[in-house]
């Protein structure tokens, strides 16, 4: 497959890029997501007949892991591009019937191509074709990839110029997530400011909900990558393992993702980008059925209880909300700057707070 050039729309769903793709002459939805390998629900796998080869390790962002089935796809077709002999894992969360998606176009596919994702177009091109992107190589950052799936790490300079390998998961629908143990790698380089620490769990998985652990919320003053400066970027730290950028980036400029030439561009007008942005005392979460109060950051003191349920957010009612009308919807205190919440305790009193979204310091 050479000289291709393919331009095709995504739907954004809450930071998650679904595209169609075409198995057998059928469209299903994916999810196209560059931190993961390609996979596929079992209802695709038994549509398209695809024979099982081995027994395939997965892990998630918070660092579970298990073994899944695999097979390999004959053909993928995007439009009128064709991936044949894909090999993917067989198996998709629950929760991705909650947007009619059968599974992932991962960076195994990807690896042999130049991708660009452009927010603003809501596009993704997939070329092997450079000169077509008007890349400027002076304004990239090196690119290595993963040695299993070809997951794409750059890296990225921070306020010491010291480099961090960061991997791009258009997955991850967040901006910079760190884990423990790169936190403590960089402890000595004071590269970042520690803002405040809590407990709790706020982040999903392809298992599920992390387990509940300490997290620290941190500041980098100065993100650059490839000459573009992002600056105060916030981070919770997780269980999993480095650093990752999610789908968030793609609002501060087209992505462009060279896996063939092993480069990776951020493109914007702004060449410094100030990302600061206020923080609620808590995080909300979807556990055991309910909505709960997921992540407690000290600042909230003793006003909720990690695992208290919401019930109601200035007037809209989330004592019966399931996953999907999370999942499907903006996030439950996205535009506010404060917001009267009912909680309901594990006694099951309920009770108001009034929560302010605010710089900590």
């Amino acid at each position: 497959m050479k000289d291709y050039f393919l331009e095709i729309p995504y739907q954004d769903i809450s930071g998650k890029l679904i595209i169609k793709v075409q198995l057998n002459h059928v469209d299903y939805n994916f999810l196209f997501d560059t931190g993961a390998p390609t996979c596929l629900s079992t209802k695709v796998r038994d549509a398209i007949n695809a024979d099982k080869q081995a027994e395939g390790r997965v892990n998630d962002v918070n660092g579970n892991q298990a073994s899944q089935p695999t097979v390999v796809i004959k053909d993928i077709a995007l439009g009128n591009l064709h991936f044949y002999d894909t090999p993917a894992i067989v198996g998709v969360p629950e929760f991705f019937q909650c947007w009619n998606v059968d599974g992932i176009l991962g960076s195994n596919l990807l690896r042999n191509s130049i991708v660009q994702i452009n927010s603003n177009k809501k596009t993704i091109i997939i070329t092997d074709q450079a000169e077509k992107l008007q890349l400027d190589i002076k304004s990239s950052a090196n690119l290595s990839l993963d040695t299993v799936q070809s997951y794409p790490v750059f890296n990225a300079k921070l306020a010491d110029n010291s480099t961090l390998p960061i991997s791009f998961d258009t997955g991850d629908s967040g901006l910079l997530s760190l884990s423990d143990q790169s936190m403590q790698q960089l402890k000595k380089s004071n590269v970042f400011e520690s803002i405040t620490k809590g407990y709790g769990a706020n982040q999903v998985g392809f298992f599920g909900l992390e387990k509940y652990n300490q997290k620290f919320l941190l500041k980098f003053p100065e993100i650059n990558i490839g000459g573009i400066q992002l600056k105060n970027v916030m981070t919770v730290t997780d269980k999993g393992s480095g650093a990752r950028m999610g789908s968030k980036l793609l609002a501060y400029g087209i992505v462009t993702i060279d896996f063939v030439n092993r480069n990776f561009y951020l493109q914007s007008d702004n060449k410094k980008i100030d990302v600061a942005e206020k923080t609620w005392p808590f995080q909300p979460t979807f556990n055991n059925n309910k909505l709960v109060v997921g992540l407690v950051w000290s600042e909230a003191g003793n006003s909720v209880v990690q695992g208290e349920q919401i019930v109601d957010v200035d007037g809209t009612s989330y004592a019966d909300v399931d996953l999907c009308h999370l999942l499907n919807n903006k996030p439950i205190l996205e535009g506010k700057e404060q917001a009267t919440i009912t909680l309901r305790s594990e006694k099951g009193e309920l009770r108001k707070i009034k929560v302010e979204k605010n710089i900590f310091k």
